[in-house]
């Protein structure tokens, strides 16, 4: 598969391939001021040697971080169950379900990988989008690369990867944080996953344009956050967006049109946002990683208590009050202090916090249904009182700060934190990720264990050799 080039390295009105596309799909060539054809004319136009070394390096980390926590959730109740409804639905085909060994249909097994990818909440995340791409991108790209007629390089499925971020990331920050009714990824974690297939498969910009915008007009939404008190298995639907943005892009290149204008509606996007700085800011580098497997607002909060309890073994009796200071966002989690369910307890800040004061990191490495039963952890959990923090009300979505006050033995203690690790200004280097691999690998069943070094020797080969083939990597998921 060669892909380089495309119809945009020629003319765009003169393509005698794109003029065949606009006549088949009465395209309105006038129309061409829409954002959605802007950002697909970036995305076909670019080539391995536009994206800039240090973003193709992200990429990479990225790509391990999203297999580490595919690796973690794999053994999760969410994903088993994904698994056998998606087995159910599609029946066999020779697409991989990561560390089982087992094939399937392509569309069992993006929904597997996918749901595997964002069971524990520990996928990575990007502060303005607000959301989770790598958990859909990652999965969805790999899958591209095993399913292709050739090898595919480092080079290329890096840079089909740091362009769905790029793509995701950028619309989904450009959405005034008034109008946003729902967190879910879902919602546009699907433009991204089109142009990386749709750039992948050599598609022309304006096939890419009706992929993306197809995917956005039907992506799965999920209840708005905050409109449930419990948490389910239904989380962020990357699963399903991401399979809609698998079909967008079949579509679109069968001439089915998407709406071309949605991107440009005032008071849903800053269409302006969306395009800025585009090819000299590449979303992926400002994407952050988690250390632990729990919603990211909890993260600052939990560093806060790790800092103050460092080194002093804690008791609850110990423990006469606990307050967390947060920004007003964070009340939109379900913060169940006694959860049922492991999505419960990573949706949780009394929780989290609990859990990490008396057990520790190594506790969310992964979280295991065990620990909903801890007695301890449960009574410090209801102790805990949340409540706005005054400077922290401005900060979302730049920033998710926490400060936590201890009254332990008649004494107050407090820990402020703006950027928990991981974040772009505290950021998790290889060491520590490859560590993440290893952690949430040795957790759950013995083919993941036994495949752990090989997975960050060969992420490392495809961070340093831009032609080193992807099936490699592949190999070693299957």
């Amino acid at each position: 598969m060669h892909l380089s080039g495309s119809c945009l390295s020629e003319d765009w009105h003169t393509s005698a391939r794109c003029t065949d596309a606009w006549r088949k799909r009465r395209y309105n060539p006038y129309a061409m001021t829409d954002t959605a054809i802007k950002l697909a004319q970036f995305v076909s136009g670019t080539t391995p040697a536009n994206v800039p070394s240090a973003a193709l390096e992200r990429t990479a980390l990225n790509v391990m971080d999203t297999i580490a926590s595919s690796a973690g959730g794999y053994a999760t109740r969410n994903a088993r169950e994904m698994r056998a409804a998606a087995a159910a639905l599609f029946g066999e085909g020779r697409s991989s379900i990561w560390f089982s060994g087992s094939k399937t249909h392509k569309g069992a097994a993006i929904l597997a990988n996918c749901a595997a990818a964002s069971a524990l909440d520990i996928d990575d995340g990007h502060r303005g989008a607000s959301g989770h791409p790598g958990a859909s991108i990652v999965p969805a790209v790999l899958q591209a690369c095993a399913d292709a007629a050739t090898n595919i390089t480092s080079g290329e499925m890096l840079t089909a990867c740091a362009l769905g971020y790029d793509v995701a990331c950028r619309i989904a920050a450009a959405r005034p944080p008034s109008t946003v009714k729902t967190y879910s990824s879902g919602r546009w974690v699907g433009y991204g996953v089109a142009a990386a297939l749709g750039w992948l498969h050599r598609q022309p910009a304006e096939t890419i344009a009706h992929a993306m915008t197809i995917a956005g007009a039907e992506s799965p939404e999920n209840l708005p956050a905050g409109s449930y008190r419990r948490m389910s298995s239904v989380k962020g639907s990357s699963p399903w967006s991401t399979l809609t943005a698998m079909v967008a892009l079949e579509r679109a290149k069968a001439g089915a049109d998407g709406p071309l204008d949605s991107l440009d509606r005032t008071g849903v996007f800053d269409a302006s946002q969306i395009t800025r700085d585009l090819g000299s800011r590449w979303e992926v580098a400002y994407t952050y990683i988690k250390p632990y497997a729990s919603c990211r607002y909890t993260h600052a909060a939990m560093d806060a208590v790790l800092a103050l309890v460092e080194g002093t073994p804690i008791r609850v009796a110990d423990i006469q009050e606990v307050v967390v200071e947060v920004f007003p966002e964070a009340f939109t989690i379900t913060n169940e202090t006694s959860p049922l369910t492991l999505e419960g307890a990573q949706f949780s800040i009394p929780f989290s916090v609990a859990l990490a004061a008396l057990r520790g990191a190594a506790a969310f490495r992964p979280m295991r249904p065990e620990v909903l039963k801890d007695k301890d952890v449960v009574a410090l959990s209801r102790k805990i009182k949340i409540r706005e923090g005054e400077e922290f009300r401005m900060a979302f979505p730049k920033y998710t700060p926490s400060r936590v006050s201890l009254k332990v033995n008649g004494i107050w203690r407090s820990e402020t934190v703006t950027h928990p690790l991981g974040d772009v200004d505290n950021p998790m280097p290889w060491s520590a990720v490859e560590q993440k691999l290893r952690d949430l690998s040795s957790q759950t069943e013995a083919p993941i264990r036994c495949k752990s070094e090989n997975i960050i020797s060969a992420c490392r080969k495809i961070a340093e050799n831009p032609s080193w083939p992807v099936s490699k990597l592949l190999t070693v998921l299957a």
